[in-house]
């Protein structure tokens, strides 16, 4: 499968622990971290990773930590390559703006250590937060967000990404102007809450460009870490701005299945022009229901509107983890695909095409 969402894995090797898996985030709250280790061990999602892990291994319980990190100790890369192979992965395209502050690694680098191709893509969020931060003119945000798209399509970026609903929300209002844009930062508010108006205005602008270059945009819906304001990322709140002529024009891709939103996230994909839906996050975090998900998603928007993505982030495994609940998941998908009548060439068309062949699509990959 092409696994169109994942952020980096470790370029050498890391320790198994999974007291860092959760939602979670300190930010502000100092006492996240501490909360997040302490109800580690009572995650289903947390379990059925080390249970899973351990049959991969051949090890139960305990041993599982231990033997897979002597393993890996040996030879991180073929390490990562039996977990990449065993989830099918035969791609990634790879969001590294999950730690800002963290030096850029080329792509190459991740592909060679992966043993299977890796491609960019570009996050414009950072970029705004720091001009906001800096201080700088609703049209100076507007012309920096354009040279950055214009520079990150020509370095190879196969798609733009946002995380809007992290900052003022999905309700973009398609009307906002330059002038309102440059009121909205006269306010007190904190830097990612600060500049609605100029924030509405960029990601329409961002469809746009993004339309003239041929690349999609990947948009935050549905549920997230604790920073996120859930209320906030239904995807029925872009229903205006997808009217637009840039929203209209733009390949837009609802990230994560828009989980609880996954069926009006469905509906949005199979009657707006050019919008697909990616299930990933909620394979990782809520992995029992990921068979029910991909059939609700299944059941509304059509095959060729629906991609998949495991959100991995930190540790290989959970790269490893949520493309084999994917798999996993589409085994009782088909069976009840054909329970239903679907004829048997119907459901292979359609794994291919969830699985690799839309990704291949929409992100022009080849």
């Amino acid at each position: 499968m092409i696994d169109d969402h994942v952020h980096p894995f470790p370029l050498q090797f890391a320790p198994f622990t999974t007291g860092d898996l959760g939602l979670e985030v300190p930010g502000g709250e100092v006492a996240a971290a501490a909360r997040r280790r302490r109800l580690a061990p009572g995650r289903l999602y947390v379990h059925l990773m080390e249970t899973r892990l351990g049959a991969l291994l051949g090890v139960n319980g305990a041993d599982v930590a231990a033997a897979r990190d002597e393993r890996a100790a040996a030879d991180w890369p073929a390490w990562l390559r039996t977990l990449f192979d065993d989830a099918g992965i035969a791609g990634m395209v790879l969001d590294e703006a999950l730690h800002p502050d963290t030096p850029a690694v080329p792509a190459a680098e991740y592909s060679a250590l992966a043993g299977r191709p890796v491609w960019k893509m570009a996050r414009l969020d950072p970029l705004v937060d720091a001009l906001v931060a800096e201080g700088a003119s609703a049209s100076e945000v507007l012309t920096r967000v354009e040279r950055h798209m214009q520079q990150a399509a020509a370095e190879g970026a196969v798609c733009f990404k946002t995380v809007l609903a992290y900052r003022t929300g999905l309700a973009v209002d398609p009307d906002a102007d330059l002038r309102a844009a440059e009121a909205s930062l006269r306010t007190d508010l904190p830097v990612r809450r600060k500049g609605k108006a100029l924030r509405d205005l960029v990601f329409r602008r961002m469809l746009g460009i993004a339309a003239e270059l041929g690349l999609p945009v990947q948009v935050h819906t549905g549920f997230g870490d604790s920073d996120l304001r859930l209320a906030e990322s239904d995807p029925l709140l872009l229903e205006e701005v997808l009217r637009t002529p840039e929203g209209t024009a733009a390949t837009v891709v609802l990230i994560h299945g828009s989980f609880p939103w996954h069926e009006q996230a469905a509906h949005l994909a199979s009657v707006r022009p050019h919008v697909w839906v990616e299930l990933s996050l909620s394979n990782l975090f809520a992995p029992l229901g990921t068979a029910d998900r991909l059939l609700q998603l299944l059941d509304v928007a059509p095959r060729g509107r629906l991609l998949l993505g495991s959100d991995g982030h930190g540790l290989p495994e959970t790269q490893w983890f949520g493309c084999r609940v994917l798999a996993d998941a589409w085994t009782t998908v088909a069976e009840r695909l054909t329970d239903a009548g679907a004829h048997p060439g119907w459901v292979a068309d359609t794994r291919h095409a969830l699985f690799e062949g839309n990704a291949r699509e929409v992100y022009r990959l080849g």
